[in-house]
């Protein structure tokens, strides 16, 4: 598990909360999602959505449905993106039934994703307190470890603001997509709806 960590740290892969967590099993089925989930979306921007497709199907079934995925930075994000961007496949294909089931699969991603983003600050947070607290009890003793967990503290904030603006981007593109969908179907309301949100 550590090894896969450490692999995937150079590539940018998202990493569990603390660098570890999930069996390694779980740890390389997402990475798995993620490689693939990101190769899709090079495949679709360079005009391969028939090679994009499977690689988005099966990165959507291991970060949405995942048990641990959930819980790791950049997993909430990476599944509303997967589905957001089978539904444009969909309705490349002019399938707007399913280009709108797939939208409206990512649409119902965000506000549990938000939520998740959320606790994980929340978490950090009062873990945060808790190392401060200590931090000013043995005031001047064990500095070195103080800046390093003050280290750890940041680059664990980081990553949660990093995924809670992404999480906000991928359902921004997700009613912006939902608006050309309902265009497409000829629902011009529900289209305008969407535009608006």
């Amino acid at each position: 598990q550590q090894q896969a960590s450490a692999n995937a740290a150079p590539l940018g892969l998202p990493t569990p909360p603390g660098g570890g967590g999930g069996g390694s099993t779980e740890r390389a089925r997402f990475i798995e999602a993620v490689a693939a989930a990101r190769l899709g979306a090079n495949l679709m921007d360079t005009e391969e959505g028939s090679a994009a497709r499977p690689l988005l199907e099966g990165a959507v079934a291991v970060l949405v449905a995942g048990a641990g995925a959930r819980d790791m930075d950049g997993a909430e994000a990476l599944a509303i993106e997967a589905l957001n961007r089978l539904g444009i496949l969909a309705a490349n294909r002019e399938d707007q039934a399913a280009s709108l089931a797939l939208l409206q699969q990512a649409l119902e991603r965000y506000e549990p994703a938000r939520r998740a983003v959320l606790a994980r600050a929340d978490a950090l947070s009062a873990v945060g307190d808790v190392r401060r607290s200590r931090r000013q009890l043995s005031a001047g003793a064990g500095a070195e470890s103080a800046d390093r967990e003050a280290a750890e503290e940041e680059a664990a904030a980081a990553r949660v603001a990093a995924d809670a603006a992404a999480v906000e981007e991928a359902h921004t593109l997700t009613c912006f997509y939902l608006a050309q969908a309902h265009g497409n179907d000829g629902d011009v309301r529900e289209s305008a709806r969407w535009c608006l949100r």
